[in-house]
């Protein structure tokens, strides 16, 4: 039975269960045979990773993973070879270590060398020798990348012709179009970004997309045919906790926002809070609770400003289903800014899937250009504000809060979407054979 499956040699994305890529990657190979999946990754992306569906891991380290002098000096050192895994709940590095590295990295290294125009060059990976050895060893037969970078998409390319396997690549957000910011030397790199996209989608055998939006904006961009995958969910598991009881206090009612803060997602959540401490006088209580593994401390202060915020602890993925039902609503929100805009136009979030089939009542804050707003609207499984206005975002929160059969219409229609377009054994079915049949051409 195991002969039926290619050995997956996967690039670009770890497994784990706290990130969109992560969250998607383990859903969708899970029940891939173990001993036939592998990840080859950077060192720095290699923590609290997951075993569960992959145990193979070679780190990309010394070896591979080459910063030009004298930038080499504030990047931290990997072994390169296979990882042994050792299951944490924490980072790498101490609290304290990381915060001081974060801020340093994040407010000066990383802004500096984009604003001079060299992020895109400043770092390489290669295919070493012990890569080869190993490679050898294990004797891939399909390559799966996500690429998100131009060090990625380079070495994915470069991975493609050495390795000369059957291609498939998995396109999660639209980061080529981030790249229109103010550098020097912009327009070269677009163009030259622009070319190298194009010449690697050539040589790729199977495109994937995260969503219909993405899939048709990028088949007009690049010719070809992107197959939408978005993070499917297991109905069996998450179904025997979706809500059924749809009444809510309104002397306590609590909105749930869950997920990464950053790039696209931080103004928005500002922008709710806001309206909420003004709806203060209007004998409503409502507390949002933000649970999050960002540790971006400039956000997180901004955050804690608003009366009407709690910060929940981190929880594991398996307790996800209890406390998505257990909320009055949860928050779907993408930051209006052009920046934001523009990377998550095509997204669809990974936790989009999983909110719905929670059965809870989604309140959904996003241009109507995106394509999550597109989908809630179409598909009437959410309440969607759709321009940033303050009193809009307080007449859905009135709308939501005092009308249970809307609140119940939209909660069943999310559910029956979910089971209908995400349910993970149709899905999974379908992208594990098209791996398999790609692998016998």
């Amino acid at each position: 039975m195991n002969s039926l499956y290619p050995k997956v040699l996967i690039f670009g994305q770890p497994f784990n269960n706290y990130s969109g890529g992560g969250i998607t990657l383990t859903n969708l190979f899970k029940g891939w045979p173990k001993d036939r999946i592998a990840v080859a990754y950077m060192g720095h992306g290699l923590y609290n990773i997951t075993t569960d569906v992959c145990d193979i891991y070679y780190q990309l380290g010394k070896e591979e993973h080459k910063w030009i002098f004298p930038l080499n000096l504030f990047q931290k050192s990997f072994p390169s070879g296979l990882k042994s895994v050792v299951t944490k709940t924490g980072s790498p590095l101490s609290n304290n270590q990381k915060r001081v590295r974060n801020k340093f990295v994040n407010r000066f290294f990383y802004p500096l060398i984009r604003w001079m125009g060299l992020f895109h060059s400043v770092s390489r990976i290669l295919i070493s020798q012990n890569f080869k050895g190993w490679l050898s060893e294990f004797k891939p037969e399909v390559l799966y990348v996500q690429v998100s970078s131009r060090e990625t998409l380079v070495f994915s390319s470069q991975l493609t012709d050495f390795l000369r396997l059957p291609t498939v690549n998995h396109v999660m957000d639209d980061w080529p179009s981030t790249l229109n910011s103010n550098c020097l030397f912009r327009n070269y790199w677009l163009k030259k970004i622009d070319s190298e996209l194009k010449q690697f989608n050539d040589k790729v055998d199977l495109h994937f997309s995260i969503s219909e939006a993405m899939s048709e904006e990028y088949f007009k961009r690049y010719n070809k045919k992107f197959i939408p995958f978005h993070n499917p969910v297991e109905s069996k598991v998450w179904l025997p906790y979706a809500k059924k009881n749809y009444d809510l206090k309104k002397e306590r009612t609590i909105i749930l926002y869950s997920g990464r803060i950053g790039l696209g997602i931080s103004d928005s959540l500002m922008d709710i809070a806001s309206a909420i401490d003004s709806m203060k006088s209007e004998s409503v209580n409502i507390e949002l609770h933000i649970q999050t593994f960002t540790k971006d401390t400039d956000i997180l202060s901004k955050l804690r400003k608003y009366n009407c915020i709690v910060f929940n602890p981190f929880a594991a993925y398996e307790e996800l289903p209890q406390i998505f039902s257990d909320a009055d609503i949860l928050l779907l929100a993408n930051d209006f800014s052009l920046e934001g805009l523009t990377f998550l136009k095509f997204s669809m979030p990974t936790k989009s899937s999983e909110y719905m089939i929670s059965g809870t009542p989604i309140f959904l804050y996003a241009p109507k250009e995106t394509a999550i707003s597109k989908f809630f609207i179409q598909n009437d499984c959410g309440c969607c504000v759709t321009e940033r206005s303050p009193v809009e975002i307080k007449k859905a929160l009135n709308l939501l809060i005092n009308d249970k059969d809307y609140r119940k219409r939209i909660s069943q229609n999310a559910v029956n979407m979910a089971i209908d377009k995400f349910d993970q054994e149709k899905v999974r079915k379908k992208f594990q054979q098209l791996l398999i049949d790609i692998s016998q051409k």
